[in-house]
C-alpha cells in the first residue's frame, strides 16, 4: 500500500470515529428544549466532531463528517419524519469551519472562534430556523433564543477545540498522521 493511500485510509478511518462521536454527543447526550412548543432547539456537543473534522482534514471532509451525523442521528435518534434539508446544513457545519483551515493553519483561538461562529451562525441561526419556520410553522422569533443560545455555545466550542488541538500539537498526533 502506497503512503498516500495509507493516509487517507486513516483519515477516513479518523473520520468515521469523528462521526460515531458526534452521534453520540448529538443524538444521545443533548438535551432537547422546547422554547415555542415544539422541538426546535437541541443543546449539546455534537457539533464538536463536525467541526474538528473541518478543522482537521479540510472542508469536503468536515462535510461529509457532518452529513453522516445528521443521517445516523436521524435514523438512531428520531424526533420526527427525516427532512433531508437539516441533513444539507448538518453539511455546512463541518463545511465551513474547514474553510478557515484549507491551506493547514495553525488552529489558533481567534481562527477558531472564527470558524465555529461563521458555521454556528450560518447554519444553526440562520438556515435552521428558516427551516423550522419554513417547514414546521414555527415563529421568526424563534431565531432570537437560538442566537442566544449560540451566543453562550460559540465561545465554549471554540475554547474546547482549541483545547482538543492543543491536545493534539502537545502528543504530535497530527505529525504522525502527514508522516505516515
Amino acid at each position: 500500500m502506497s503512503k498516500n493511500a495509507h493516509r487517507h485510509v486513516i483519515t477516513l478511518v479518523v473520520c468515521g470515529l469523528l462521526t460515531a462521536l458526534g452521534v453520540i454527543l448529538g443524538g444521545l447526550l443533548s438535551i432537547p428544549a422546547v422554547p415555542f412548543g415544539s422541538y426546535s432547539l437541541k443543546i449539546g456537543f455534537g457539533v464538536l466532531p463536525v467541526i474538528l473534522s473541518g478543522v482537521l482534514f479540510g472542508p469536503a471532509y468536515g462535510g461529509i463528517v457532518g452529513a453522516l451525523t445528521d443521517l445516523i442521528q436521524a435514523l438512531l435518534f428520531p424526533k420526527g419524519a427525516y427532512m433531508p434539508w437539516f441533513t444539507v446544513v448538518g453539511i455546512f457545519f463541518g463545511l465551513v469551519p474547514g474553510l478557515f483551515f484549507m491551506k493547514k493553519q495553525k488552529p489558533t483561538f481567534l481562527r477558531l472562534l472564527a470558524a465555529v461562529a461563521a458555521g454556528q451562525l450560518f447554519g444553526s441561526v440562520f438556515l435552521n430556523t428558516l427551516l423550522l419556520v419554513e417547514l414546521y410553522g414555527s415563529p421568526w422569533q424563534l431565531i432570537w433564543v437560538r442566537l442566544a443560545n449560540q451566543a453562550v455555545m460559540i465561545p465554549l466550542y471554540a475554547a474546547l477545540l482549541y483545547a482538543v488541538c492543543k491536545l493534539l500539537a502537545r502528543h504530535k498526533v497530527l505529525d504522525k498522521l502527514e508522516r505516515i
